[in-house]
Protein backbone atom coordinates (compact mmCIF):
# COMPACT_ATOMS: atom_id res chain seq x y z
CA UNK A 1 0.00 0.00 0.00
CA UNK A 2 0.77 3.58 -0.44
CA UNK A 3 4.06 4.82 2.16
CA UNK A 4 2.48 8.37 2.31
CA UNK A 5 -1.27 9.23 3.04
CA UNK A 6 -1.51 11.31 0.41
CA UNK A 7 -1.76 9.85 -2.84
CA UNK A 8 -1.69 10.54 -6.72
CA UNK A 9 -3.91 13.35 -8.26
CA UNK A 10 -4.60 11.30 -11.22
CA UNK A 11 -3.93 7.44 -12.59
CA UNK A 12 -2.12 8.43 -15.38
CA UNK A 13 1.11 9.19 -13.19
CA UNK A 14 1.08 5.48 -12.48
CA UNK A 15 0.72 4.75 -15.70
CA UNK A 16 3.40 6.56 -17.40
CA UNK A 17 5.71 5.71 -14.77
CA UNK A 18 5.12 2.13 -15.11
CA UNK A 19 5.43 2.28 -19.21
CA UNK A 20 8.76 4.30 -19.21
CA UNK A 21 9.95 1.70 -16.91
CA UNK A 22 8.78 -0.87 -18.93
CA UNK A 23 10.25 0.68 -22.20
CA UNK A 24 13.48 1.53 -20.94
CA UNK A 25 13.91 -2.53 -20.37
CA UNK A 26 12.78 -3.53 -23.40
CA UNK A 27 15.23 -1.15 -25.18
CA UNK A 28 18.06 -2.04 -22.81
CA UNK A 29 17.36 -6.24 -23.86
CA UNK A 30 17.62 -5.20 -27.81
CA UNK A 31 13.67 -5.39 -28.46
CA UNK A 32 13.95 -1.68 -30.16
CA UNK A 33 11.51 -2.75 -32.61
CA UNK A 34 9.06 -3.10 -30.14
CA UNK A 35 6.01 -0.33 -30.05
CA UNK A 36 4.65 0.21 -26.62
CA UNK A 37 1.99 1.99 -25.86
CA UNK A 38 -0.99 2.42 -23.00
CA UNK A 39 -3.77 2.62 -25.55
CA UNK A 40 -6.81 -0.25 -25.42
CA UNK A 41 -5.52 -2.64 -28.11
CA UNK A 42 -8.50 -1.76 -30.63
CA UNK A 43 -6.30 1.60 -31.09
CA UNK A 44 -3.51 -0.03 -32.57
CA UNK A 45 -5.43 -3.09 -34.40
CA UNK A 46 -4.35 -1.22 -37.80
CA UNK A 47 -0.46 -0.57 -37.04
CA UNK A 48 2.00 -3.07 -38.43
CA UNK A 49 4.88 -4.09 -36.55
CA UNK A 50 4.96 -5.53 -33.12
CA UNK A 51 2.90 -4.18 -30.79
CA UNK A 52 2.60 -4.28 -27.13
CA UNK A 53 -0.36 -2.73 -25.12
CA UNK A 54 -0.19 -1.70 -21.61
CA UNK A 55 -3.64 -0.51 -21.07
CA UNK A 56 -6.04 0.44 -17.68
CA UNK A 57 -8.90 -1.43 -18.38
CA UNK A 58 -10.55 -1.46 -14.81
CA UNK A 59 -10.61 0.47 -11.85
CA UNK A 60 -12.14 -0.94 -8.42
CA UNK A 61 -12.42 0.49 -4.81
CA UNK A 62 -10.25 -1.72 -2.49
CA UNK A 63 -12.36 -3.04 0.35
CA UNK A 64 -9.98 -3.53 2.36
CA UNK A 65 -8.32 -0.19 2.76
CA UNK A 66 -11.27 2.10 2.05
CA UNK A 67 -11.73 3.35 5.13
CA UNK A 68 -7.95 4.01 5.85
CA UNK A 69 -5.43 6.13 6.52
CA UNK A 70 -6.35 8.88 8.61
CA UNK A 71 -5.28 12.28 7.50
CA UNK A 72 -4.34 14.98 10.38
CA UNK A 73 -4.95 11.88 13.04
CA UNK A 74 -8.67 12.04 12.31
CA UNK A 75 -11.73 10.44 10.74
CA UNK A 76 -12.38 12.50 7.46
CA UNK A 77 -15.60 12.57 5.58
CA UNK A 78 -16.63 12.42 2.00
CA UNK A 79 -14.98 13.74 -0.36
CA UNK A 80 -11.92 14.67 1.96
CA UNK A 81 -11.07 10.89 2.64
CA UNK A 82 -8.57 9.65 -0.55
CA UNK A 83 -9.90 6.87 -2.48
CA UNK A 84 -8.51 3.18 -1.85
CA UNK A 85 -7.96 1.71 -5.55
CA UNK A 86 -7.09 -1.09 -7.19
CA UNK A 87 -5.99 -0.69 -11.48
CA UNK A 88 -6.33 -3.69 -13.35
CA UNK A 89 -3.85 -3.62 -16.65
CA UNK A 90 -4.35 -5.65 -19.81
CA UNK A 91 -0.67 -6.37 -21.40
CA UNK A 92 -1.16 -7.47 -25.02
CA UNK A 93 1.59 -8.40 -27.53
CA UNK A 94 0.81 -9.11 -31.58
CA UNK A 95 3.09 -9.43 -34.24
CA UNK A 96 0.56 -11.09 -36.84
CA UNK A 97 2.44 -13.83 -38.27
CA UNK A 98 5.39 -13.47 -36.35
CA UNK A 99 4.61 -15.68 -33.37
CA UNK A 100 8.72 -15.83 -32.50
CA UNK A 101 9.08 -12.01 -31.81
CA UNK A 102 5.48 -11.81 -30.52
CA UNK A 103 6.05 -14.68 -27.50
CA UNK A 104 9.86 -12.81 -26.92
CA UNK A 105 8.45 -9.33 -26.79
CA UNK A 106 5.89 -11.09 -24.39
CA UNK A 107 8.69 -13.06 -22.29
CA UNK A 108 11.13 -9.72 -21.81
CA UNK A 109 7.86 -7.76 -20.21
CA UNK A 110 6.89 -10.80 -18.10
CA UNK A 111 10.22 -10.84 -16.84
CA UNK A 112 10.14 -7.00 -16.00
CA UNK A 113 7.02 -7.33 -14.24
CA UNK A 114 8.33 -10.26 -12.31
CA UNK A 115 11.48 -8.43 -11.26
CA UNK A 116 9.35 -5.22 -10.33
CA UNK A 117 7.25 -6.86 -7.28
CA UNK A 118 7.35 -3.18 -5.64
CA UNK A 119 6.95 0.00 -7.38
CA UNK A 120 7.70 3.30 -6.56
CA UNK A 121 6.88 6.50 -8.27
CA UNK A 122 7.96 9.94 -6.32
CA UNK A 123 4.67 12.22 -6.66
CA UNK A 124 5.10 15.85 -7.39
CA UNK A 125 2.29 17.93 -5.37
CA UNK A 126 2.16 22.21 -5.80
CA UNK A 127 3.31 22.94 -2.28
CA UNK A 128 5.28 20.34 -0.90
CA UNK A 129 8.61 19.80 -0.94
CA UNK A 130 10.44 17.50 -2.10
CA UNK A 131 7.94 15.10 -4.30
CA UNK A 132 6.32 12.48 -1.94
CA UNK A 133 7.07 8.69 -2.44
CA UNK A 134 4.55 6.29 -3.36
CA UNK A 135 4.63 2.79 -3.55
CA UNK A 136 2.65 -0.24 -4.59
CA UNK A 137 2.70 -3.57 -5.27
CA UNK A 138 2.42 -5.24 -8.97
CA UNK A 139 0.78 -8.62 -9.52
CA UNK A 140 0.00 -10.57 -12.10
CA UNK A 141 -4.06 -11.91 -11.69
CA UNK A 142 -4.99 -15.49 -12.31
CA UNK A 143 -7.75 -15.64 -14.76
CA UNK A 144 -9.41 -18.25 -16.36
CA UNK A 145 -10.28 -18.81 -20.00
CA UNK A 146 -14.04 -17.98 -19.03
CA UNK A 147 -12.87 -14.95 -17.60
CA UNK A 148 -10.57 -13.85 -20.50
CA UNK A 149 -13.49 -14.90 -22.97
CA UNK A 150 -15.50 -12.50 -21.56
CA UNK A 151 -12.97 -9.84 -21.69
CA UNK A 152 -11.75 -9.92 -25.23
CA UNK A 153 -15.60 -10.24 -26.01
CA UNK A 154 -15.47 -6.99 -24.73
CA UNK A 155 -12.55 -5.62 -27.43
CA UNK A 156 -13.33 -5.37 -30.67
CA UNK A 157 -10.11 -7.04 -31.89
CA UNK A 158 -8.99 -10.54 -31.96
CA UNK A 159 -8.33 -12.60 -29.13
CA UNK A 160 -4.48 -11.68 -28.44
CA UNK A 161 -1.85 -13.29 -26.11
CA UNK A 162 -2.37 -11.54 -22.92
CA UNK A 163 -2.01 -10.93 -19.00
CA UNK A 164 -3.82 -9.10 -16.59
CA UNK A 165 -1.55 -7.29 -13.75
CA UNK A 166 -2.87 -5.57 -10.78
CA UNK A 167 -1.45 -2.64 -9.13
CA UNK A 168 -2.87 -1.53 -5.27
CA UNK A 169 -3.35 0.57 -3.26
CA UNK A 170 -3.29 3.26 -5.06
CA UNK A 171 -4.62 6.31 -3.28
CA UNK A 172 -6.47 9.05 -5.47
CA UNK A 173 -5.88 12.32 -3.80
CA UNK A 174 -9.05 14.00 -2.28
CA UNK A 175 -9.41 17.86 -2.51
CA UNK A 176 -7.28 19.80 0.18
CA UNK A 177 -8.59 19.05 3.66
CA UNK A 178 -10.45 22.28 4.88
CA UNK A 179 -8.55 24.15 7.46
CA UNK A 180 -9.94 23.80 11.00
CA UNK A 181 -11.51 27.04 13.09
CA UNK A 182 -9.31 29.23 14.55
CA UNK A 183 -9.29 29.28 18.55
CA UNK A 184 -12.21 31.55 19.90
CA UNK A 185 -11.20 34.77 20.58
CA UNK A 186 -13.99 36.80 21.59
CA UNK A 187 -17.13 35.12 22.79
CA UNK A 188 -19.98 37.75 23.44
CA UNK A 189 -23.69 36.75 25.12
CA UNK A 190 -26.43 39.73 24.64
CA UNK A 191 -29.94 39.14 25.79
CA UNK A 192 -32.65 41.23 24.88
CA UNK A 193 -33.73 43.24 27.88
CA UNK A 194 -37.48 43.29 26.71
CA UNK A 195 -37.74 39.47 27.29
CA UNK A 196 -37.54 39.70 31.05
CA UNK A 197 -40.25 41.59 33.55
CA UNK A 198 -37.73 44.76 34.18
CA UNK A 199 -39.10 47.69 35.70
CA UNK A 200 -41.14 50.27 34.06
CA UNK A 201 -39.18 52.93 35.82
CA UNK A 202 -36.05 51.57 34.95
CA UNK A 203 -33.57 48.75 36.12
CA UNK A 204 -29.68 48.27 35.54
CA UNK A 205 -27.80 44.88 34.87
CA UNK A 206 -24.35 45.78 35.13
CA UNK A 207 -21.19 47.61 33.66
CA UNK A 208 -19.12 46.74 31.06
CA UNK A 209 -15.61 48.39 29.53
CA UNK A 210 -13.50 46.95 26.74
CA UNK A 211 -9.44 47.21 27.73
CA UNK A 212 -7.42 46.62 24.46
CA UNK A 213 -3.77 46.19 24.58
CA UNK A 214 -0.59 45.39 22.46
CA UNK A 215 1.13 42.01 24.30
CA UNK A 216 4.65 41.76 24.46
CA UNK A 217 5.57 39.92 21.47
CA UNK A 218 3.47 41.89 19.24
CA UNK A 219 5.56 44.03 16.18
CA UNK A 220 4.24 45.85 13.04
CA UNK A 221 4.39 43.07 11.08
CA UNK A 222 2.65 40.70 13.25
CA UNK A 223 0.16 42.84 15.61
CA UNK A 224 -1.06 41.37 18.30
CA UNK A 225 -4.35 43.24 20.18
CA UNK A 226 -5.78 41.91 22.88
CA UNK A 227 -9.14 43.47 24.11
CA UNK A 228 -10.64 42.61 27.52
CA UNK A 229 -14.11 43.22 28.46
CA UNK A 230 -14.53 43.97 32.11
CA UNK A 231 -17.98 43.51 33.95
CA UNK A 232 -18.21 44.58 36.27
CA UNK A 233 -16.45 47.25 34.50
CA UNK A 234 -12.78 48.52 35.77
CA UNK A 235 -12.37 51.80 34.40
CA UNK A 236 -9.84 54.61 35.11
CA UNK A 237 -10.13 58.79 34.86
CA UNK A 238 -10.72 59.58 30.99
CA UNK A 239 -12.22 56.24 29.99
CA UNK A 240 -15.44 55.32 29.12
CA UNK A 241 -17.41 52.74 29.76
CA UNK A 242 -21.05 51.55 29.82
CA UNK A 243 -24.08 50.96 31.86
CA UNK A 244 -26.76 48.22 30.67
CA UNK A 245 -30.21 47.60 31.95
CA UNK A 246 -33.61 47.93 30.98
CA UNK A 247 -36.44 51.35 30.26
CA UNK A 248 -33.36 53.03 30.44
CA UNK A 249 -32.53 57.01 29.68
CA UNK A 250 -36.31 57.92 30.20
CA UNK A 251 -36.67 61.68 30.21
CA UNK A 252 -39.98 62.43 28.97
CA UNK A 253 -42.72 64.65 30.31
CA UNK A 254 -43.52 64.17 33.65
CA UNK A 255 -44.16 62.39 35.65
CA UNK A 256 -44.63 59.03 34.22
CA UNK A 257 -41.95 58.76 31.45
CA UNK A 258 -39.02 61.33 33.35
CA UNK A 259 -37.97 58.07 35.93
CA UNK A 260 -34.51 56.94 34.80
CA UNK A 261 -32.52 59.63 32.94
CA UNK A 262 -29.98 61.19 35.32
CA UNK A 263 -27.48 58.52 36.79
CA UNK A 264 -25.72 58.55 40.40
CA UNK A 265 -22.99 57.13 42.01
CA UNK A 266 -22.98 55.65 45.68
CA UNK A 267 -20.06 56.12 47.34
CA UNK A 268 -18.63 53.33 49.45
CA UNK A 269 -20.47 54.88 52.66
CA UNK A 270 -23.87 55.03 50.65
CA UNK A 271 -23.54 58.56 50.06
CA UNK A 272 -25.27 59.92 46.63
CA UNK A 273 -24.30 62.03 44.48
CA UNK A 274 -25.53 62.94 40.59
CA UNK A 275 -23.16 62.70 38.31
CA UNK A 276 -25.30 63.07 35.00
CA UNK A 277 -23.20 66.30 34.30
CA UNK A 278 -20.55 66.08 33.16
CA UNK A 279 -20.09 61.95 33.24
CA UNK A 280 -23.04 61.16 30.78
CA UNK A 281 -22.08 61.25 26.96
CA UNK A 282 -24.15 63.95 25.28
CA UNK A 283 -24.28 62.08 21.84
CA UNK A 284 -27.94 63.16 20.31
CA UNK A 285 -27.40 61.04 16.78
CA UNK A 286 -28.70 57.92 16.79
CA UNK A 287 -26.57 56.92 14.23
CA UNK A 288 -23.72 57.17 16.15
CA UNK A 289 -22.54 53.97 18.38
CA UNK A 290 -22.45 56.27 22.09
CA UNK A 291 -26.14 57.53 21.35
CA UNK A 292 -28.08 57.08 24.63
CA UNK A 293 -30.88 54.13 24.25
CA UNK A 294 -33.37 52.15 26.37
CA UNK A 295 -30.76 49.59 27.50
CA UNK A 296 -27.43 51.49 27.28
CA UNK A 297 -26.26 54.33 29.03
CA UNK A 298 -22.60 55.61 27.77
CA UNK A 299 -20.34 57.48 30.49
CA UNK A 300 -16.71 59.25 29.96
CA UNK A 301 -15.20 59.07 33.97
CA UNK A 302 -13.37 62.64 34.13
CA UNK A 303 -9.94 62.87 33.29
CA UNK A 304 -8.35 63.95 37.06
CA UNK A 305 -9.44 62.38 40.48
CA UNK A 306 -10.87 64.22 42.92
CA UNK A 307 -14.36 65.12 44.21
CA UNK A 308 -17.06 64.30 42.00
CA UNK A 309 -18.60 64.37 39.77
CA UNK A 310 -16.92 66.87 37.86
CA UNK A 311 -13.85 64.62 39.09
CA UNK A 312 -13.60 61.07 39.27
CA UNK A 313 -13.47 59.19 42.35
CA UNK A 314 -10.42 58.15 44.15
CA UNK A 315 -9.38 54.74 42.89
CA UNK A 316 -12.34 51.95 44.39
CA UNK A 317 -15.35 49.94 44.17
CA UNK A 318 -18.74 51.66 44.15
CA UNK A 319 -21.98 51.51 42.98
CA UNK A 320 -24.67 53.23 40.17
CA UNK A 321 -28.10 53.50 39.57
CA UNK A 322 -30.23 55.90 37.47
CA UNK A 323 -33.63 57.47 38.57
CA UNK A 324 -35.22 61.14 38.97
CA UNK A 325 -35.37 63.88 41.65
CA UNK A 326 -37.78 66.31 42.96
CA UNK A 327 -38.10 69.06 41.62
CA UNK A 328 -37.63 69.27 38.90
CA UNK A 329 -39.49 65.75 38.42
CA UNK A 330 -42.73 65.46 40.31
CA UNK A 331 -41.92 62.49 41.12
CA UNK A 332 -38.23 60.67 42.88
CA UNK A 333 -37.53 57.23 41.62
CA UNK A 334 -34.34 55.02 41.80
CA UNK A 335 -33.82 51.47 40.34
CA UNK A 336 -31.37 49.01 41.79
CA UNK A 337 -28.02 49.90 42.04
CA UNK A 338 -24.90 47.58 39.87
CA UNK A 339 -21.28 47.86 40.91
CA UNK A 340 -18.09 48.90 38.89
CA UNK A 341 -14.41 49.95 40.54
CA UNK A 342 -12.12 52.57 39.70
CA UNK A 343 -8.67 51.99 38.91
CA UNK A 344 -5.60 54.00 38.61
CA UNK A 345 -4.97 55.20 35.30
CA UNK A 346 -1.49 53.79 33.57
CA UNK A 347 -0.69 55.72 30.78
CA UNK A 348 1.24 53.75 27.32
CA UNK A 349 3.51 56.07 25.47
CA UNK A 350 4.13 53.51 22.54
CA UNK A 351 1.76 53.28 20.07
CA UNK A 352 0.08 49.72 19.20
CA UNK A 353 1.13 47.27 18.18
CA UNK A 354 4.54 48.00 18.90
CA UNK A 355 5.08 45.97 22.04
CA UNK A 356 4.91 47.81 25.30
CA UNK A 357 8.06 47.35 27.06
CA UNK A 358 9.25 49.87 29.54
CA UNK A 359 12.63 50.49 29.84
CA UNK A 360 14.61 51.76 32.36
CA UNK A 361 16.53 54.91 33.29
CA UNK A 362 19.41 54.51 35.21
CA UNK A 363 17.97 51.79 36.80
CA UNK A 364 14.96 53.32 37.51
CA UNK A 365 11.10 52.90 35.99
CA UNK A 366 8.78 55.06 35.73
CA UNK A 367 4.95 54.98 35.37
CA UNK A 368 2.85 57.88 34.11
CA UNK A 369 -1.01 58.09 34.79
CA UNK A 370 -3.81 59.95 36.71
CA UNK A 371 -4.85 58.15 40.32
CA UNK A 372 -1.67 56.67 42.32
CA UNK A 373 -1.96 57.42 46.11
CA UNK A 374 1.21 57.11 48.56
CA UNK A 375 0.09 54.31 50.88
CA UNK A 376 -2.17 52.97 48.87
CA UNK A 377 -0.79 51.88 46.12
CA UNK A 378 1.01 48.21 45.34
CA UNK A 379 3.34 47.14 42.42
CA UNK A 380 3.93 43.77 41.49
CA UNK A 381 6.31 41.99 38.52
CA UNK A 382 3.89 39.15 37.89
CA UNK A 383 3.61 37.90 41.91
CA UNK A 384 6.63 39.77 42.83
CA UNK A 385 5.21 42.68 45.17
CA UNK A 386 7.70 45.87 45.99
CA UNK A 387 8.39 47.79 48.82
CA UNK A 388 6.69 51.18 48.96
CA UNK A 389 9.44 53.46 49.90
CA UNK A 390 7.52 56.46 51.36
CA UNK A 391 10.79 59.11 52.44
CA UNK A 392 12.65 59.09 48.84
CA UNK A 393 13.78 57.71 45.86
CA UNK A 394 13.13 53.95 45.50
CA UNK A 395 16.36 51.44 46.22
CA UNK A 396 16.22 47.96 44.46
CA UNK A 397 12.66 46.22 44.94
CA UNK A 398 11.38 49.23 46.13
CA UNK A 399 8.75 51.99 44.16
CA UNK A 400 7.82 55.58 45.31
CA UNK A 401 4.69 57.41 44.43
CA UNK A 402 6.03 60.41 43.86
CA UNK A 403 2.55 62.24 42.80
CA UNK A 404 -0.53 61.24 41.86
CA UNK A 405 0.76 60.93 38.19
CA UNK A 406 3.76 59.23 38.57
CA UNK A 407 5.33 56.25 40.14
CA UNK A 408 9.22 54.81 40.53
CA UNK A 409 10.17 51.97 41.21
CA UNK A 410 13.53 49.15 40.58
CA UNK A 411 13.78 45.72 40.03
CA UNK A 412 14.79 43.42 43.01
CA UNK A 413 18.69 42.85 42.73
CA UNK A 414 18.96 39.59 41.94
CA UNK A 415 15.94 39.00 39.65
CA UNK A 416 16.46 36.15 37.58
CA UNK A 417 16.28 37.04 33.63
CA UNK A 418 13.24 36.87 31.91
CA UNK A 419 10.01 39.09 30.87
CA UNK A 420 7.84 40.59 33.84
CA UNK A 421 4.08 42.14 33.61
CA UNK A 422 3.87 45.47 35.93
CA UNK A 423 1.06 45.44 38.14
CA UNK A 424 -0.32 48.31 39.29
CA UNK A 425 -3.09 48.18 42.27
CA UNK A 426 -4.37 51.00 44.60
CA UNK A 427 -6.78 50.78 47.08
CA UNK A 428 -6.71 47.04 46.35
CA UNK A 429 -8.16 47.83 42.37
CA UNK A 430 -5.80 46.32 39.56
CA UNK A 431 -5.20 48.55 36.50
CA UNK A 432 -5.88 46.88 33.31
CA UNK A 433 -2.30 45.21 31.53
CA UNK A 434 -0.11 48.44 30.31
CA UNK A 435 3.42 47.72 30.70
CA UNK A 436 5.88 44.77 30.92
CA UNK A 437 9.68 45.06 31.62
CA UNK A 438 12.16 42.75 30.01
CA UNK A 439 15.37 41.54 32.57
Amino acid sequence: MASAPIGVPDLSIVTNTLLNMLGNFLHAAGATSVNLTAAMPEAMRHDSGCQMTFSLFHVSEDKFQRNSPLLNKRAQGLPFQPMSLDLYYLLTAFCNKDYQQEQQAMSLALQFFYRTPILRIPVTIPGIVPPVNEEFTLTMEIENSDELARLWQAITVPFRLSAVYRIAVVLLMPPATPSLALPVRTAQLSANPTLFPYSLSGEVIATVRTHSFATPPSTPAVPEIVNVDYSPAIVAPQQRFFLYGANLNQAGPPPASATSFRVYLIMPDGTEIEVTNPWKVTETNPAKPNFQTNSRITLDLPATVGAPPLNAPPPGVYQLRVGSNNPPDVVTNRTNSTAFSVAARVDVSVVPPNAPILVAVAGDYTLHGEGFIAGHSAILLDTIALTENLGGPPLDGQFTVNSGQQITFRAPAGLALGRYTVRVRVNEVESPPSWWIVK
